[in-house]
């Protein structure tokens, strides 16, 4: 196997400063719901970190650009010692974390004839929320790493559609491997 050094290009901020001060704005304000989700964690024996930004707005930028812009942007809203103890920082858009298995966790309105709320009053309180468009327009995907953040979010719902509180479910994928063993494999 080959290896291959090369650095990290230090103009990828500039040619995404939107996406940089928009990722600022986001750490600073550090709000309950929406898009981006920050994932932060921590490695208690080292203090390092390892983020994980999930933004539909990543669609714009390059896979290679999205590292040097999350880390950029740390930089100017925590701090230099801050942004220096990230080891690993990934950006994937909703649909690119949900094909990962990082967002197992998803928001589904079940609307029945009699609700109080339309299928359509669900839809925009998830895009409200942070739902993606990016996998069907038609469906908003509302989905979360883990089941506490869905269960806020059920909450946050409920309570900015007054009579939904019934048809929200929260429901868990869950992702099937092809198991083989190695005596197949002869």
């Amino acid at each position: 196997m080959s290896r291959t050094k090369r650095p990290i290009s230090m103009a990828v901020s500039s040619r995404h400063p939107a996406l940089v001060e928009r990722l600022v704005a986001e750490l600073k304000t550090n709000r309950d719901s929406g898009q981006p989700m920050i994932d932060e964690q921590i490695f208690p024996k080292t203090n390092l970190l390892q983020v994980t930004v999930v933004w539909d707005d990543w669609r714009t930028a390059p896979e290679e650009d999205r590292t040097q812009i999350i880390l950029d942007a740390y930089r100017q809203a925590e701090g230099e010692e801050y942004s220096g103890r990230i080891t690993l920082a990934s950006g994937l858009t909703v649909p690119e974390a949900y094909a990962s298995g990082l967002l197992p966790f998803q928001i589904v309105p079940f609307v029945r004839a009699g609700d109080p709320v339309t299928l359509e009053d669900c839809k925009k309180a998830m895009i409200d929320d942070g739902a993606s468009l990016l996998l069907d327009v038609e469906r908003p995907q509302l989905r979360f790493s883990t089941e506490e953040a869905a269960v806020a979010a059920n909450e946050r719902l409920a309570a900015s559609l007054p009579g939904s509180e019934p048809v929200w479910g929260i429901i868990r994928d869950v992702l099937s491997v092809d198991r083989f063993s190695m005596n197949d494999a002869d």
